[in-house]
């Protein structure tokens, strides 16, 4: 059964519960302390996550628009098929299959055991077995039919926002007075840390174009891929600022960032959201708040297990050599192509770290993403009168700020953190160089075609 002949399973809330929980998870809860290793000024770091909010809401508009012309399942292996060519598809659905989908999980699952270890310690001590299990199950659970995992998707969401909501009134009503860290702005900004330390928020909002991936499967796509895209996006944006004030009114950065001057090292906290309970309601407050965020975690490795495979399946529908992995059983789970996510998974828990796995994530997806938007404004120019069921207002200004804040991201971190970059860049030759011997059984699609 291919997604051609899949019912459309997928309603608004489920779709928007995809974004919203693709979204919200690792990033927010566990990668502010390595901003504030970098930067000295909460000024500078709520402006992290404004800058990073707009560009997310500004590519949000410009790929509901895209969503909306061809609601396919697939993500950036859809559009840039389409917007460019088969090869640059190709390459963009192996990058996501890594970076896009089977990394953030285990960089979700790795956070899900920091949480689970301060409440009990077995899990501190097996932190990869922990996250091992976990995916496990949940990749179980989207084995069985899709709606029992979209059920599963849109309570977890919900609660995943009452905690966040939660955290703000409390840090507004309980949290003690004390002095905000600033230091001079201006110079603060100038700083390359800055631009470096964009990466890990910008990573935080990833997921904000997760709709995409499960498009051919969601009902009325040319409503409800807007809707679930830009609302979804707006709201995780208001959330991620207020988490973040919160989180820093309540947490002094010592507690954050742990230097050793004499071993010159540094060890960063994950469990933040562990921090912030403690702070307000003592230890076992603070065991209870970390409690909830590290089941909210699990919603965030479901929404990934959920969208992940569904860019396998849509290559394999495409591309002969990889056909067994479009076949969907009754239920309308790609279930081979969910097994292969779940062994890179794996893969990737028992040889990379935290760290590393952000870093590769934020630079990858940011330079498909880069690629996307830009597909976007190139189709604009060359096909103004193609029909458009849902036409993004403020569709040039959003695509090229958002081109603008993370290329100048980019740019930044090639004279800064260029192992990175070259990692990358590694990824999509060795991506091409698989794509090469292929590309005779790649699809005929002209990316003029008007649908």
């Amino acid at each position: 059964m291919t997604e051609a002949s899949q019912p459309h399973r997928l309603g608004l809330w489920s779709a928007s519960a995809i974004v919203v929980a693709n979204m919200v998870g690792t990033g927010v809860f566990s990668t502010l302390s390595y901003q504030v290793h970098a930067l000295p000024d909460e000024r500078a770091i709520l402006l992290l996550w404004v800058l990073g909010g707009i560009a997310a809401l500004g590519g949000a508009l410009c790929c509901a628009e895209l969503g909306a012309a061809w609601p396919r399942s697939g993500g950036e292996y859809a559009l840039l098929t389409r917007l460019f060519h088969p090869s640059v598809g190709f390459v963009a659905g192996a990058i996501s299959l890594v970076a896009g989908f089977a990394a953030p999980i285990a960089a979700a699952a790795l956070a899900f055991s920091a949480y689970l270890g301060k409440l009990w310690t077995p899990a501190a001590q097996s932190p990869v077995t922990v996250a091992i299990v976990v995916v496990s199950l949940i990749s179980g659970l989207h084995l069985l039919r899709v709606e029992i995992g979209a059920r599963f998707q849109v309570a977890t969401t919900l609660l995943k926002i009452v905690v966040m909501l939660a955290i703000v009134v409390a840090a507004i009503a309980l949290a003690p007075a004390r002095e905000a860290a600033h230091a001079e702005l201006g110079g603060v900004l100038a700083d390359p840390a800055f631009a470096v330390s964009l990466v890990y928020v910008t990573y935080a909002y990833f997921g904000w174009n997760a709709a995409l991936y499960v498009a051919g499967e969601v009902r009325h796509p040319q409503r409800n891929l807007p809707l679930a895209l830009i609302a979804s996006t707006a709201l995780v944006t208001l959330l991620y600022v207020a988490v973040n004030w919160a989180f820093l009114r309540l947490v002094p950065y010592a507690e954050l960032v742990r230097v050793d001057p004499g071993a010159m090292s540094v060890e960063n906290e994950l469990a933040v959201g562990f921090l912030a309970g403690r702070a307000l309601f003592g230890e076992q407050g603070g065991m209870i708040v970390g409690g909830v965020i590290a089941f909210t975690l699990v919603s965030t490795v479901s929404a990934m297990v959920l969208a992940g495979p569904r860019v396998l399946a849509a290559m394999a529908e495409d591309w002969r050599p990889f056909a067994s992995f479009a076949r969907r059983h009754s239920g309308g789970s790609p279930r081979r192509a969910i097994g292969f996510q779940w062994l890179l998974i794996v893969l990737l828990l028992a040889t990379a770290s935290f760290e590393f796995v952000v870093n590769f994530i934020g630079v990858s997806l940011t330079l498909f993403n880069l690629a996307v938007i830009g597909g976007f404004l190139r189709d604009r120019v060359r096909h103004p009168q193609r029909p458009r069921p849902f036409r993004a207002p403020f569709g040039w200004s959003a695509g090229l700020l958002f081109i603008a804040i993370n290329g100048w991201m980019i740019a930044f971190l090639c004279w800064n953190q260029p192992r990175a970059v070259l990692l990358s860049l590694a990824a999509i030759a060795l991506a091409f160089a698989v794509w090469w011997p292929l590309r005779r059984h790649a699809p005929v699609i002209r990316p003029d075609s008007p649908t």
